[in-house]
């Protein structure tokens, strides 16, 4: 029996004991990050570097949240995520959590049906979504953003809103990038 025969049967029988992944693709994914991180955000991507703790409580991957308001809890900036691009992109998986309203984003091993097995090394990359999945910046309604320094930065081609003061009222939208179609 050959090494990716043997390999494709464990990874058969490792799937029959795996959590549930998500049936339907959620539209939008929100993360919340601090303002000063977005820099490095837009130039690094969304990066998650789990620990061997993260591992044994199944918490590895990025956090996201499926409602807009609960993840403007953990940081003053969320990050609307095009769920729909990700999925279609094939390089990521979406897990839900525990609490019912939270998914886990994790990267798919692109050398998986390769039957060469996983390095360790695998792992310890973690989960990385490039800036081009971001679709939209909500800031918190504490302050303002500055719509030019941040175009100017950089981030031109994502929607700009705030979160509204009174939580009855909608997302006040800020900047909204021109269709490919307008820039011509």
């Amino acid at each position: 029996m050959s090494m990716k025969l043997i390999m494709e049967s464990f990874r058969t029988f490792l799937n029959e004991e795996a959590p549930a992944t998500m049936q339907d693709t959620p539209q939008h994914l929100y993360h919340a990050v601090g303002s000063d991180q977005l820099d490095g955000l837009r130039d690094n991507g969304i990066v998650n570097l789990p620990t061997e703790l993260d591992f044994e409580e199944d918490k590895s991957g990025v956090p996201c949240s499926l409602d807009m308001n609960d993840a403007q809890r953990h940081g003053d900036v969320v990050l609307e995520l095009d769920g729909e691009q990700l999925a279609g992109s094939g390089q990521y998986t979406m897990n839900p959590n525990d609490s019912g309203s939270g998914v886990r984003i994790g990267m798919t091993d692109s050398a998986y049906t390769s039957g060469h097995g996983v390095h360790d090394m695998v792992d310890k990359l973690g989960t990385n979504i490039p800036f081009q999945f971001v679709k939209k910046m909500i800031f918190s309604g504490d302050s303002l953003p500055n719509v030019r320094k941040l175009k100017d930065g950089g981030f031109g081609g994502v929607e700009i809103a705030t979160f509204p003061r009174n939580p009855d009222e909608e997302v006040q939208s800020m900047w909204t990038p021109p269709l490919p179609d307008e820039q011509k």
